[in-house]
């Protein structure tokens, strides 16, 4: 593959990328919303790119399998994602 080509591969990938983020959002704003429950809404408001688990359970008092079950349950209901950041995982909404 010759440069010229790689750059129309990479135009087209990044036509398709921005296509299927319009059809997820509509997807998504058509969707009911998931039911949170307080606990997990605890840690959903601490899913802001700046917390790790273990400043998730400094500020919440749960153990560590608590706030990987909670974190699990908001993944699942896709609501958060992981994100690596400055060699540490944290936690973003989407």
């Amino acid at each position: 593959m010759d440069n010229k080509q790689f750059k129309e591969l990479t135009k087209l990938l990044k036509s398709i990328e921005t296509k299927m983020e319009i059809l997820i959002n509509i997807l998504k704003a058509s969707m009911p919303k998931p039911k949170v429950t307080p606990e997990e809404r605890k840690i959903l408001k601490l899913c802001d790119k700046k917390h790790t688990i273990d400043d998730m359970m400094k500020a919440t008092g749960k153990t560590k399998t608590n706030v990987n079950f909670l974190l699990s349950q908001l993944r699942k209901k896709g609501l958060i994602t992981s994100i690596r950041m400055k060699d540490k995982l944290v936690y973003e909404k989407i």
